[in-house]
C-alpha cells in the first residue's frame, strides 16, 4: 500500500482522536504533576493535595506512576513554558484546558501516532485505521496514560527483535525498556521479546540486555530517590483510597475471576462492547499462525492472552474512571496485528465489522471522561454529556465538533479498506 494513503489514514485517526479536550483526571494530576516538580524544581515530590493516585513515603509524596509519562511530557511542558501557556493545576480549566491537552500531545499522543503507522505497516492500512479509531486506542490516544505508549513502544521492539542484528537487538532493548518505564506491567512484553531475540540469534541476547540498561537503570535511580531502595516501585506505598487493594496479591493482581473477564470484555465497558471487530483480530492471529507466520502469530498470542489474564485478576478491571479495560491496552497493538489477516480473509464482513466498532468507540471517546468511575456506560443525554473539541476554540458547538469527529473516524475507515471492498471491474468481453 503506498505511503500517501498511509498518511491520508494516520491524518484522519489524529483528527478523529487528537482534537478531543477531555476535562483533566487523576492521571493528568499526578503525572503532570512530577512532570512540573522535575522541570521547576528537580524534584521527584508532587503536592500532598492530590486527592488520589499517590504514593506516600516517610511523609513525602509522590506519584504513584511510573515516571516514563512524565518523563515525556517534560519537552512539550518546557515549550509551553517558552510561549507563555504553561500554568499550576489550580489554573486548569475545567471544561478542557489547551495546557493539559498539549502535554498530553507531547507525552502520548505523538507515540499513538506512531504506533498505528507501526500497525499500518505491518498489517495494512485497513487495521491501522480500526486499531486506531475502532478501539480503546481511540479514547486514549489524547491522554496521560501510559498503557497505549507502552504497547507501541513494546511493538517497535518486537519488529526490531524479528530480525535481530546487534544494532537492532539494542534498540529492540531501549524500546522494550522505555516501555517498562512507561508502564511497569510492560514488562510481559520486554520479556517475550527477549524471548523473540533468544529464538532469532541467541549471540544477540547480551545485546538486548545491554540496550535495556538506560531505561533500567533510571527506573532503579528513581526508586531508590523517592522510595529509598531501587527495588522498592511506587504501588508499594500508595495511598488510600486503594492502598489496601493493592497490598493484596501482586500489586493488586490475584487470581483471575469471570467476574472480572466478563467486565474486560462483555459487559458494561469490555473490549467486545465497543469494539467488536476485535474478535476478528483473535481469528486473524490463528489465520497468521496457520499461514506460517507462527513466531508473530504465537507471540502477539502470547502478549494477548497474558494481558487478558492479568487485567480479569486484577481488583479494579477498569482502573477507575476510563474508557474501558485499560490495563489490557499494552498488548492491544499486538492483537491489532489480526486485523491484518482478518481483512484478506473477510474484506466486507471485517470492514462492516470495524465500522461498527469506529461509531462504538466514538461514542466511548466522546463521553467517558464526563463518567463517574461508577457510572456503567451511556450514550449521552445532550450536548452537556460531550467532551469538548479542538473545534470549541474555533468557534463550533460541541455537538458540531463532536461530529466532525466522528466524520473523520469514518472517513479514516473508509480510505484505509476502499481497496479491500471496492466493487472490482469485470474484464471486457
Amino acid at each position: 500500500m503506498g505511503p500517501g494513503r498511509r498518511v491520508a489514514v494516520l491524518a484522519l485517526v489524529g483528527l478523529a482522536t487528537l482534537a478531543v479536550v477531555n476535562v483533566a483526571g487523576p492521571q493528568d494530576w499526578t503525572r503532570i504533576e512530577l512532570t512540573r516538580s522535575i522541570a521547576l524544581h528537580g524534584s521527584l515530590q508532587v503536592p500532598s493535595s492530590l486527592p488520589v493516585d499517590k504514593a506516600v513515603y516517610n511523609g513525602r509524596t509522590y506519584a504513584d506512576k511510573a515516571p516514563g509519562m512524565s518523563l515525556l511530557a517534560l519537552p512539550a511542558f518546557e515549550l509551553e513554558r517558552a510561549v507563555g501557556v504553561a500554568k499550576p493545576r489550580s489554573q486548569w480549566s475545567r471544561e478542557g484546558d489547551l495546557s493539559v491537552w498539549g502535554l498530553r500531545l507531547g507525552a502520548g499522543g505523538l507515540l499513538f501516532l506512531l504506533t498505528v503507522w507501526l500497525v499500518m505497516g505491518e498489517a495494512g492500512t485497513a487495521a491501522g485505521a480500526t486499531f486506531g479509531a475502532g478501539t480503546i486506542a481511540a479514547p486514549l490516544a489524547a491522554t496521560m496514560f501510559g498503557h497505549l505508549a507502552a504497547g507501541g513502544l513494546g511493538l517497535g521492539a518486537f519488529l526490531l527483535a524479528r530480525r535481530p542484528t546487534r544494532r537492532r537487538a539494542v534498540l529492540a532493548g531501549l524500546l522494550a525498556g522505555c516501555a517498562v518505564l512507561v508502564e511497569y506491567p510492560a514488562a510481559l512484553i520486554a520479556i517475550a521479546v527477549g524471548v523473540v531475540v533468544l529464538v532469532r540469534s541467541p549471540r544477540r541476547v547480551p545485546w538486548y540486555l545491554l540496550g535495556g540498561m538506560p531505561a533500567l537503570a533510571g527506573l532503579l535511580a528513581y526508586n531508590a530517590a523517592a522510595f529509598g531502595s531501587p527495588f522498592h516501585l511506587s504501588y508499594r506505598y500508595e495511598a488510600a483510597p486503594f492502598s489496601e487493594q493493592q497490598r493484596h496479591g501482586f500489586f493488586g493482581i490475584g487470581a483471575p475471576t469471570l467476574h472480572g473477564l466478563a467486565k474486560e470484555l462483555v459487559v458494561d465497558r469490555g473490549l467486545l462492547v465497543f469494539s467488536p471487530v476485535l474478535l476478528l483480530a483473535a481469528v486473524g492471529l490463528w489465520l497468521m499462525w496457520r499461514d506460517g507466520e507462527r513466531l508473530t502469530a504465537g507471540i502477539a498470542a502470547a502478549i494477548t492472552a497474558a494481558f487478558v489474564v492479568s487485567d480479569a485478576a486484577y481488583f479494579l478491571p477498569y482502573g477507575g474512571n476510563s474508557p474501558g479495560p485499560r490495563f489490557f491496552v499494552p498488548a492491544l497493538p499486538f492483537l491489532a496485528l489480526g486485523l491484518g489477516p482478518a481483512f484478506r480473509r473477510w474484506p466486507r464482513t471485517t470492514t462492516a465489522a470495524a465500522a461498527v466498532s469506529v461509531f462504538l468507540t466514538t461514542a466511548d471517546l466522546m463521553t467517558w471522561a464526563l463518567r463517574t468511575d461508577t457510572d456503567t456506560w451511556y450514550p449521552g443525554r445532550g450536548e452537556s454529556d460531550l467532551a469538548k473539541t479542538v473545534w470549541v476554540w474555533l468557534g463550533l458547538s460541541w455537538t458540531e465538533g463532536g461530529a466532525i469527529v466522528l466524520l473523520c473516524a469514518l472517513a479514516a475507515l473508509a480510505v484505509g479498506t476502499w481497496p479491500l471492498v471496492r466493487p472490482r471491474q469485470r474484464p471486457a468481453a
